[in-house]
Formats: structure tokens, sequence, C-alpha cells
């Protein structure tokens, strides 16, 4: 696998500096924003290294960062101008499309669904049919893949109980049998405060969701396609880096984010790795199986969503030009 990345991060680079050799030898860069989800953290550690290891200079790009939370819009800035790029779950960029907004996919960087159920170790409880009869933390943007989850087990949701909102700590209070949440995230802090865990992946039972996107207006992509081409080939460089060396990401955070936990950042990316590197096909490809399937989850839950044509949602122009044929 190191030397499959090894070949592709070359690949990459010689594109990129063919592509890019008179932008190197000037100052004028252009400048690029990049609206984040949250505020920094590991799963932008890619395009932290396509930052801080020169690739979008050589690209001939000043990239800058907006921090993001759970009260920032990533659409407006997008709209405004403000920033070029966002990085959204690739959920919320159906649901912005469902409500009018023309913002469009390019590529996909957490290729599974790092949102799992987990239990306590102690509890037996493994499987998706171990959940009947017991106390299940699902937040609403968490209950389609549940309720899909179910669906194809022939598990009847009632038979489980519904938590809206609780702490971790009630999972290992045992005020509650199974909670919800990152892999990446939620189930490092359980096992960091001692508590081995068992964990449930949607992709077991076939619910596939992709995750982290990198989006931008249609607006935009059709009135600067070589500068999206540069950012995406850069941003590529940089995760196919951090896939080589991930413990590289807990110093690369403290960069933007000086208070980081390195080692838990660098913990983070570690267990990210999968999800990046699914071993099917390049960084950032997408699936228009997974996107269709992603559609049809979200309308099972929810039969007031619109029937939207999916392949407006997003493009595979600019990864078929990165790449060409070469898929993997």
């Amino acid at each position: 696998m190191k030397k499959t990345f090894l070949r592709k991060i070359l690949a990459i680079s010689v594109i990129l500096i063919s592509a890019c050799t008179s932008a190197a030898q000037t100052t004028d860069l252009i400048p690029v924003t990049i609206q984040l989800g949250t505020t920094h953290q590991a799963v932008y550690g890619g395009f932290y290294a396509a930052d801080q290891n020169g690739n979008y200079a050589r690209e001939g790009l000043a990239v800058d960062f907006i921090e993001g939370g759970p009260n920032v819009d990533q659409v407006a800035p997008l709209m405004d101008g403000t920033a070029q790029f966002s990085i959204m779950g690739a959920s919320a960029v159906i649901a912005q499309h469902a409500a009018g907004k023309p913002v469009i996919a390019l590529a996909t960087i957490l290729r599974r669904d790092p949102v799992v159920f987990f239990s306590l170790a102690s509890s037996n409880i493994v499987h998706l049919k171990d959940f009947v009869g017991k106390k299940v933390l699902a937040t609403p943007n968490v209950r389609p893949r549940l309720y899909a989850m179910l669906a194809k087990a022939d598990i009847d949701r009632s038979q489980i109980t519904l938590v809206d909102s609780s702490s971790f700590t009630d999972l290992y209070t045992g005020e509650i049998d199974v909670a919800s949440g990152l892999i990446t995230s939620a189930v490092l802090a359980a096992r960091r405060a001692g508590h081995p865990v068992n964990i449930i992946y949607p992709d077991d039972y076939g619910v596939h969701f992709y995750s982290t996107t990198i989006d931008a207006t249609e607006d935009y992509v059709a009135a600067h396609p070589d500068v999206v081409t540069k950012f995406l080939r850069a941003s590529f460089q940089g995760w196919a880096e951090v896939v080589e060396d991930p413990q590289s990401v807990g110093t690369l955070v403290s960069h933007y984010n000086p208070k980081a936990d390195v080692e838990l950042e660098s913990a983070s990316m570690v267990a990210s790795i999968p999800y990046i590197n699914t071993g099917e096909d390049n960084i950032g490809w997408m699936k228009p199986e997974v996107w269709a399937g992603m559609l049809r989850t979200i309308r099972a839950e929810d039969e007031s969503f619109p029937s939207l044509d999916i392949t407006n949602v997003y493009t595979m122009k600019f990864i078929q030009q990165i790449y060409g044929d070469n898929r993997s």
C-alpha cells in the first residue's frame, strides 16, 4: 500500500509541477478561502498539509481557512464570495441542493461513513439485532442511517427506544445502551477514558454514506475551472501525504490551533485512514451509486424530501481530468 501511495504522490507531483512552473516563479498568487465545518482539527489534515508543504503555492494559490461550528452557515460564504470552497458532509450538500442552493460537490475525502454506533464491550451488544429492547442515542441527522439499517435487518424501529440527546457519560453509567458518533472522535474519546467499546458499522448493513466533501457554487466552478483544478490537485497531493504520514497531522493542526491536543489529532487521523484510503480507487473519487443510495435513504425517512436528479449534486469532471483513466 505504501509503495502504491508513493507512486500516487509522485504522479500528482509531476502533474502539479509541470502545470504550474510559471506560477511558482511569481508572487502573484490567487487568493482562495476555504470555509471549514468546524474548528481546526484533524479532519482537515490533508488541506493543512497542502498548505504547509507548499502544494497550493506551487499551483499559484494562496489559501486561507475560515473556522466553522454548529451555528455557522457554510453555504452563505460561498454565495457571497467570502469563500470559494466549503467542506461539508455529503448529506448536507444534498439538503442544500434540495433547498435551491446551487452548491455542487467536487470530490469526497472521507469516502466511508465515520458515523458508527457503539456500546460498552461488557454489554455484549455487538450486532444490530442486539439493539432490540435497548436505549439507543440517535440524533436526527443520524436517524436515517439507523432506520435504513433496521429496515435491511427486518427490525421494526418500535423495538428500540430512541434517545434524542444524551452525553457519552450516560453510556458509561448505563443510562443508555448504545451511542452514536464519529469513530474518529467519539470512539477515540471513549477508549481514552478507559472504556473498551463494540462498534456497529452502518456499512456492514449496506448503508453507505459519504462524509467530508469539497464543495463550491455552480457559478464559481463554471467561471473558474482552472482554479478548481489547481485547488483539487494540490489538495489530493496533501491528502496522499498525510495518508503516508498520519502521525504528522497533530503538528499540522497545531499550526492553526496552538491549543490542539497533538497526540489526539494524530490518533484521529490514524483512525481516519481506512475512510480516506478505501483501497478501491483514488483519493477524492466518487461513485454515482453511493450518491443515489444516500438520496434514497434520506427520502425513505422523509417522504416530503424532494426527488432530486442526484447527478446535479456532484461532478466528476475535475477528478477525471486530474487522474485520467487511472482510478487507483
